[in-house]
């Protein structure tokens, strides 16, 4: 990496190799740390405003920095041994970022006897490898972090005249959406992150994908002063300062999930079939089980599905009014939200069959089951199980 002075302002030079992969075009190369920690800028997902209508405003696509891992880091980049080979991955709008277009000539090696134990003479003089030169100013924000927040935190403690060059994917104009997309995909496959921060920024697209529906659906059933869910679902898995929260925005997610899609690999299936603007299946093709409330989501009947889900929860609290108050009861956590969840695919086949989904079947149904006993259940995922066979009465 290079470094000039351009009309009294610092740029940086690197050599980068184009990538062309489904998502599009990028770059790698490499950087040193003290340039790309001056350069690239993170965003965190967080909950930024909520206005009078409780519509609640994000912004950003990453989690938070983990203070623990970030301590672990710091020591490590200190050890002798310290490697990152996975790439730093950044994003630079085009107009902090020149591409200059350029070929090696082989032929231009001749001063080299020896080039891998082959002479040189072997190579065509016209043979070339193309490569770009990327220029950039070397000012703070010109791009962001997509992907390794952490790994340039680890350099808190490191001297600007110690050296440590690391790997860098670049991609260019990236929208949040697609930033998110990358990061979500990337860290959702392969990497520990919290299934509510991925599945929030599947959800960033304006495309129904299942993911963007089901998290509609859900900042819907907790922002609705009808709906008997408000403030309880932990946005991004964790409280904030609008409402402590009792169960993640990942168990609810997930659990409308199986209702339109019947399960993940299916929704995997209808999100590329969306984004590829493909006709989605009627029924699901990608895995045996059923989705009862498909045919509203194939119809991008939104208001339905939250008003199908609205009628459960509301026979849930009139049929249980003093579990629903009690915030330590089993129907309030997230075992006790699994099985209603259970239950309510239970009952939708049922619904769906006889084109009624309303309050009134919902009550009807759950009132039977008012006096089942709730005060032994296990805290475990044998207490879904537990909760939904009294429930179904068995």
């Amino acid at each position: 990496m290079t470094i000039k002075m351009i009309n009294g302002e610092s740029y940086g030079m690197v050599v980068g190799s184009l990538i062309s992969q489904p998502i599009g075009d990028f770059f790698v190369c490499s950087m040193g740390w003290t340039v790309l920690k001056e350069i690239a800028i993170s965003n965190p997902r967080m909950l930024i405003s909520k206005d009078e209508d409780g519509v609640e405003e994000y912004r950003g696509i990453q989690r938070d920095v983990s203070e623990d891992r970030k301590k672990d880091l710091i020591e490590y980049v200190q050890s002798p041994y310290a490697t990152f080979p996975s790439s730093i991955i950044i994003n630079f709008p085009s107009e902090f970022l020149d591409l200059i277009p350029f070929d090696v000539k082989l032929g231009d090696l001749e001063k080299r006897s020896q080039y891998h134990n082959h002479s040189v003479s072997n190579f065509d003089a016209e043979d070339s490898v193309n490569s770009y030169l990327l220029v950039f100013p070397i000012r703070n924000g010109v791009a962001q972090i997509i992907d390794g927040q952490h790994r340039l935190a680890a350099f808190q403690n490191f001297g600007d005249d110690q050296i440590f060059d690391l790997p860098v994917t670049i991609f260019m104009n990236q929208t949040l959406e697609r930033q998110a997309e990358v990061f979500a995909i990337i860290n959702g496959k392969q990497t520990k992150v919290s299934p509510s921060l991925v599945f929030d920024l599947f959800g960033i697209t304006d495309k129904p994908t299942p993911y963007k529906v089901a998290n509609d659906l859900v900042k819907m059933l907790n922002e609705s002063a009808l709906s008997p869910l408000k403030n309880s679902i932990k946005i991004l898995g964790k409280a904030n300062d609008f409402y402590k929260g009792i169960i993640t925005q990942n168990t609810v997610v997930q659990n409308i999930l199986f209702l339109i899609c019947g399960d993940i690999n299916q929704a995997e299936k209808d999100k590329s079939d969306v984004l590829k603007e493909k006709k989605l299946d009627d029924l699901p093709s990608r895995t045996k089980k059923k989705a009862p409330l498909r045919p509203f989501y194939i119809q991008k009947e939104v208001d339905i599905l939250f008003k199908v889900i609205l009628n459960y929860f509301k026979a849930v609290q009139a049929v249980f009014p003093q579990e629903w108050e009690n915030q330590d009861s089993v129907l309030r956590k997230t075992v006790g939200i699994n099985a209603l969840f259970k239950f309510l695919f239970h009952l939708s086949e049922i619904g769906v069959t006889q084109s009624t989904l309303t309050q009134d079947f919902f009550y009807q149904h759950l009132s039977e089951k008012a006096n089942i006993k709730l005060s032994d259940i296990q805290l475990s995922s044998k207490g879904i199980n537990q909760i939904y066979s009294r429930l179904i009465g068995e």
